[in-house]
This record gives C-alpha cells, sequence and structure tokens, in this order.
C-alpha cells in the first residue's frame, strides 16, 4: 500500500499510528469483501493465540467500528464534497483515509476538524495511493464546510 518512503513512520504520533492502523483495516475488510468486524476479529484472535502478535490500539478499532456504522452517512457527504471522482472510483486506501478523517471531524469530540484534515494528510503520504495530498485536503474541507 503506496508510499512509505515519504516520512519517518518513527517520527508520527501514536495517534497518527492508529489512524494508519484503521486505515489498513479498512482497506484489508474491503479487498476482501468482507465485514471490517470480521478483520477485528480475526486480529483479536490472533493476537489472542500469539502473545508476540501485535495489539491493536483502542482508538484504531474505534475508529474501524465507527466508519464501518456510519459508512453509508460518510460515503454520502463524500461523494457530494468531491467534484472529481465518485466515492466508489476513488483509490481504495485514499478513500479510506478520507471516512477515517470524516468519521473523526463528524462524531470524535475530542478531534478538531483541522486536525483531523492534517492528520489525514499525514497518513495519505504515509500509505496513499497518490503524492498529491491536495486532494484529500479539499475534499475534507469541502465535506466539513458541509456540516
Amino acid at each position: 500500500m503506496g508510499n512509505q518512503q515519504h516520512s519517518d513512520p518513527d517520527r508520527l504520533t501514536a495517534r497518527t499510528k492508529w489512524r494508519m492502523r484503521a486505515v489498513e483495516i479498512l482497506y484489508e475488510a474491503e479487498s476482501r469483501d468482507t465485514e471490517p468486524s470480521k478483520v477485528l476479529a480475526e486480529r483479536a484472535d490472533r493476537a489472542f493465540k500469539d502473545p508476540e502478535a501485535p495489539r491493536l490500539p483502542a482508538y484504531a478499532e474505534q475508529l474501524v467500528r465507527g466508519v464501518a456504522s456510519h459508512l453509508d452517512e460518510l460515503d454520502a457527504v463524500l461523494g457530494k464534497a468531491s467534484t472529481s471522482w465518485s466515492v466508489d472510483r476513488m483509490p481504495a486506501v485514499d478513500r479510506n483515509v478520507l471516512r477515517v478523517a470524516l468519521y473523526e471531524i463528524r462524531h470524535v469530540d475530542d478531534v478538531d476538524t483541522a486536525v483531523a484534515i492534517k492528520e489525514a494528510m499525514r497518513v495519505a503520504l504515509q500509505i496513499g495511493s497518490s503524492d498529491d495530498t491536495s486532494f484529500v485536503n479539499a475534499v475534507l474541507d469541502t465535506a466539513a464546510k458541509a456540516e
């Protein structure tokens, strides 16, 4: 998935890494045509069986579950906010970056809109399909103003 060369992942904040994990799980669920909750359950089972397996941070799980439960709403807003791409035609990774950020903007009280947009751009730069984060910025800015 994407552009790992842009910045040192060790310098990313914990919450940025958690957002990246959420996007990865949503991307995996979408690419496997399965429910995100199933991917979460598989990861939890793997972590239970193997003490060395990485644990999913609670915030990443909250984001995955939140996006999954508000998917139709998020996609409708993103579809209206994007003038150049329908949601289903957006690159899958970018689409899920946008979903996570918009979920934070609309449903997570302790995340400021500007922070959610900035973080989405950081995540897109790390794992997105394009070097151009202006698309993410523009769509989220428009979506946030549509509230």
